[in-house]
């Protein structure tokens, strides 16, 4: 049932944008965070740039909704080091050079998954993370 994971992430972004997204929002899917750490750190040669590029953390799902921007992480399986890794993409996202205009607007922390895991759940109640588990039956099929 469950494909490889980034067709699996794909149709579960297309489910939150179907069930979760509020109206007038717009997303970015893979949305890499270029923390403002990380970037002044680089020199202005090609290769640091080439190689800051690809060493932002990608957050599954950016919604920038009308009064709130979402970090939405999309786990086949969640475990409990994925709660972790919500809070530490939300630290990443609050120094993102390219959020500024956003960043004065509160930001909702979901994590997704297809499985039930009630230590995940309990997990993210207690830190704040919205928890989400998709039935397989709203599921969208894969994109071409």
């Amino acid at each position: 049932m469950v494909q490889g994971k980034p067709r699996i992430q794909r149709q579960m972004s297309l489910w939150y944008e179907q069930y979760r997204m509020p109206p007038g929002s717009t997303r970015r899917y893979q949305y890499s965070i270029f923390d403002s750490v990380q970037v002044e750190r680089t020199t202005v040669n090609m290769e640091d740039a080439v190689s800051l590029a690809r060493g932002m953390p990608r957050v599954d799902l950016l919604v920038v909704a009308p009064t709130e921007l979402q970090l939405v992480e999309l786990k086949p399986n969640a475990q409990l080091k994925d709660v972790g890794q919500v809070h530490q993409y939300k630290r990443y996202l609050d120094r993102d050079i390219f959020l500024k205009q956003h960043l004065n607007m509160p930001v909702s922390l979901h994590l997704v998954t297809l499985k039930e895991n009630a230590s995940v759940r309990a997990a993210c109640d207690a830190e704040g993370i919205q928890y989400h588990v998709i039935p397989l039956s709203e599921l969208p099929p894969p994109p071409d």
